[in-house]
């Protein structure tokens, strides 16, 4: 009997050993675009024997895993304190997830700009603990305004917005940073922590891959009058290969996107200018996702990474904004980007240090662009913060 290639269900779920199926069920269904599975990946070894005459001598398998792609449109959670339905794949990807569920709020101190807000001498003493959240001034001077985070010093209180304000806080500024789901990359490496793998269950219509102890890495695409991706790639190890009906599925908890645009699209700070006319941006986190088999022992390791990205916006003056510079001189300097304005469905992408690269002209509808590669650099002392993505 035929099988419907429409009919395909992939189910994701953390697992608490590493390698041991977690059994997926239909809460832990992945709403899918342009899914693609190797489903035997590995090599080989060829017998090659010496003979009197022509002919193959077969092979014999020595590696056996699984390796897949998929897109999920991206979109938060519809709550501002829930994780997206996608949580689990960044999880999966080396990523940490920090729930901060309540808003925080406090009255500013005095010496805040129209471009940073002094918190309350209380808020947090760690470097960056809110950057990539939102900051909203409630009541007093500059009421009504809010502002990305892009920069934090615990020792100062000092906290950076990436688009300046029209008024400057000061201490009878009432504020709230909201709740929100934070992912920050990590350095895990090996088999021993949980919740750092995936069991995936890919489904053709009656036919069920298991994939265990899968790992992998994602890339974005924000492109002007497109709905927003994230594009997941994953190797696991081959489990079993069986015939299982598809299972039942519940996407409920997948929101719907907004396209990228003016409107939805907005706090785009690259290296302190906010005036860029973004046509494409895109970032990689570049996982090393390394299948290893030795006598013991066999697992999907990440044993690296270097985000990279792309971006293309209007060229324009030196006066008004160097690019030539910057990428000439190596300068780094914060980004952000923010999109959805609803509470629940706003997903910001903050990176504290940016390099610009290999900066060129391109052509859009007789348009001057100015194309840059960037580069996403650790900051901190302890690194792990080269990117970080808040849902709000």
């Amino acid at each position: 009997m035929a099988l419907a290639q429409r009919k395909r269900v992939i189910l994701v779920k953390l697992e608490a050993t590493y390698g041991t199926d977690s059994t997926p069920a239909a809460g832990d269904a992945i709403l899918c675009r342009n899914l693609d599975i190797n489903p035997l990946e590995g090599s080989q070894v060829e017998r090659d024997f010496i003979r009197p005459y022509f002919g193959a001598s077969g092979a014999i398998r020595v590696e056996n895993y699984v390796t897949m792609n998929f897109e999920t449109e991206l979109a938060g959670s519809g709550a501002a304190a829930t994780p997206p339905e996608w949580g689990a794949l960044l999880k999966a990807c080396n990523f940490s997830e920090t729930i901060t569920a309540a808003a925080i709020t406090g009255t500013a101190q005095a010496g805040g700009t129209t471009t940073t807000i002094k918190l309350a001498a209380a808020a947090s003493a760690i470097d960056d603990f809110y950057t990539g959240m939102t900051v909203s001034i409630t009541s007093g001077a500059g009421s009504g305004q809010a502002g990305e985070i892009i920069g934090y010093n615990g020792t100062t209180k000092v906290a950076t917005i990436a688009k300046a304000w029209a008024l400057a806080s000061d201490a009878t500024s009432q504020y709230s940073i909201g709740a929100n789901v934070m992912y920050t990359p990590n350095s895990n490496f090996g088999t021993s922590i949980a919740s750092t793998s995936a069991t995936i269950y890919f489904n053709v219509d009656g036919v069920r891959h298991v994939l265990l102890g899968a790992r992998g890495s994602f890339s974005s695409d924000l492109s002007a009058k497109q709905l927003p991706v994230l594009k997941w790639s994953f190797t696991g190890l081959l489990g079993t290969v069986s015939d299982a009906a598809l299972p039942s599925v519940d996407f409920t908890g997948w929101q719907v996107p907004v396209a990228v645009s003016t409107a939805n699209t907005t706090d785009l700070n690259l290296l302190g200018f906010n005036g860029a006319v973004l046509q494409t941006l895109n970032f990689d986190m570049a996982n090393q996702v390394v299948y290893r088999q030795l006598v013991g022992g066999e697992s999907v390791l990440i044993t690296d990474r270097k985000p990279t990205g792309n971006i293309s916006i209007e060229a324009t003056t030196v006066a008004t904004k160097d690019w030539w510079a910057l990428a000439k001189n190596a300068t780094t300097g914060p980004f952000c980007v923010k999109h959805g304005q609803a509470a629940g469905n706003i997903v910001a992408v903050v990176a504290p240090k940016v390099q610009l690269m290999q900066p060129k002209y391109s052509d859009s509808d007789g348009v001057a662009m100015f194309d840059a590669q960037l580069a996403f650099i650790p900051s901190g002392a302890s690194g792990n913060d080269e990117i970080r993505i808040c849902c709000k």
